[in-house]
């Protein structure tokens, strides 16, 4: 375990902000049965498994070793969420996350592989992505296409 671990914790007011979060939380996973939206509170919120891009990796028996851990995001003053490209009724699949987006005002994009997108709708941005518990070790580590393109 990470003995020096501090966890995020992060706010998101306007779109600059919201790209912060989004690096944060680039190739987490975003399991369906952690997501939950609840109009009495206006809220949208979900449980991620995300990867910890900045904690360098550690050698552990001439392997990297890299981490994860829970982080919690929720967004406030939320009127609507939509979702494209997968069924709710599969509630054991999981979502891999790819970037947070804004296209237009108070409507966010969480955009996902396998062109899957949840969009939520807000009377204005206010989101917290805050990290639960410690990290944990793994030894897999997400690739990008762009990484295995050699250069020309």
């Amino acid at each position: 375990m990470l003995t020096d671990f501090v966890p995020l914790r992060l706010m998101a007011k306007d779109v600059d902000d919201l790209v912060i979060l989004s690096t944060f939380l680039q190739d987490a996973m975003l399991p369906l049965t952690s997501m939950v939206y609840e109009p009495r509170n206006e809220t949208f919120t979900l449980l991620a498994n995300r990867f910890c891009w900045e904690l360098p990796s550690v050698d552990h028996e001439g392997e990297p070793m890299h981490h994860r851990v829970h982080s919690g995001l929720c967004f406030r003053n939320v009127t609507k969420v939509h979702h494209r490209g997968f069924s709710r009724k599969g509630e054991d699949r999981i979502l891999n996350f790819l970037s947070l987006q804004a296209k237009k005002p108070n409507t966010i994009h969480l955009l996902c592989s396998g062109d899957n997108e949840i969009r939520i709708e807000t009377k204005g941005l206010h989101c917290h992505l805050g990290d639960i518990y410690h990290p944990w070790p793994t030894r897999k580590k997400p690739t990008h296409i762009y990484e295995h393109v050699k250069a020309l």
